[in-house]
């Protein structure tokens, strides 16, 4: 009889308990018109009155640490982006969505209503603040950005299956985050980037100043432009950072070396579609070694006059040269399976 008691109290304290219900818009939007921050925080104390129960707003939800034991390098990277959209949008809708803007009965061409489009908050979670709010999602890893919908679901924690996760793509995160968030919300996202005065100030005084010195040493700059020696530098720098995959590594994003768990270390990858960045350096190095050394060759080497010396020298270079392209075709031979050409072999 004991065990019947027990579970008739367990429906009844639940039938009983109020029903959780989320901030209503008009609640949320005062909180930011009164807010100098348009990005609300988010933690353990206040997540439930905000994503449980039925919701008649979007929210998008920044998971961060600015914990310096943490070292969250992206977090820092996209913390000012993400609260310039907030800012942005905010500047747009004061008041909120209004009517014509979506919120409110809506026809389309063909006379059918149009489910209307719903305001929009933004969130920012900090790790120290909500422990327990990450558990729920079992982040093991940050930054994050969830977006949840409008929801009708009453029961608590339904907001866990509503998310959906921002994916961190190489680019612009602004213009990422944005077309991300139109998608979804279906509206459309200006950005208002605010003036650095600061900034500013330092580009007009280092203007000034820079007119001021190149009219003072203006014989001086184009003695310097003019030179034959400067243009022979900056057009071999050129030249080998281009050739070796420098644009290369900075569209592709591609990591500078991959450390492996057991310790081993790669500074080649296998692949003409694949590079590491220090890939880069070594192969820029090895060409640009093998420059000076052709042009000491051609330019240098002829001008001694002791046939002894002269001799000695062609030789240590013409060996260097050697040993220098013997390595560059062994670097190309780890990167293309099947590439046959050998002088020494290094790998």
């Amino acid at each position: 009889m004991q065990p019947l008691i027990v579970v008739a109290g367990l429906v009844l304290s639940y039938l009983c308990a109020p029903v959780q219900s989320a901030l209503t818009k008009d609640q949320l939007l005062q909180t930011v018109q009164n807010s100098k921050r348009k990005l609300l925080p988010v933690n353990d104390a206040n997540y439930e009155t905000i994503l449980n129960g039925k919701r008649d707003y979007h929210v998008v939800v920044f998971f961060t640490s600015e914990a310096p034991q943490i070292n969250c390098v992206l977090c820092k990277e996209i913390a000012p982006e993400f609260e310039l959209i907030a800012d942005s949008w905010f500047k747009d809708h004061p008041h909120g969505v209004g009517i014509g803007e979506g919120e409110g009965e809506e026809i389309d061409a063909d006379g059918n209503k149009v489910e209307p489009k719903k305001n929009v908050f933004f969130f920012k979670s900090e790790f120290a603040d909500s422990r327990k709010f990450f558990s729920l999602f079992g982040l093991n890893n940050i930054p994050k950005i969830f977006h949840f919908a409008p929801t009708k679901a009453k029961g608590p924690n339904n907001f866990l299956k509503e998310r959906t996760e921002y994916q961190f793509f190489q680019g612009d995160h602004k213009s990422l985050m944005v077309n991300w968030l139109s998608d979804l919300t279906g509206h459309s996202y200006n950005l208002y980037i605010p003036i650095d005065r600061t900034r500013l100030v330092i580009n007009v005084v280092v203007g000034f100043v820079g007119a001021l010195l190149a009219k003072r040493f203006k014989k001086q700059i184009f003695g310097v432009l003019l030179s034959r020696l400067v243009w022979i530098g900056v057009s071999i720098v050129s030249v080998l950072l281009f050739t070796t995959g420098y644009m290369f590594n900075k569209i592709r994003g591609s990591p500078y070396l991959i450390e492996h768990p057991d310790g081993r270390t790669e500074y080649f990858i296998g692949g003409q579609q694949t590079q590491l960045g220090i890939e880069t350096q070594i192969i820029s190095f090895i060409y640009g070694l093998m420059s000076i050394l052709v042009i000491i060759l051609i330019k240098r080497a002829p001008e001694i006059k002791t046939p002894s010396i002269n001799l000695i020298l062609v030789a240590v270079i013409s060996g260097l040269i050697f040993l220098l392209f013997s390595l560059l075709l062994s670097i190309f031979g780890l990167k293309g399976l099947g590439f046959p050409y050998r002088f020494i072999k290094f790998f």
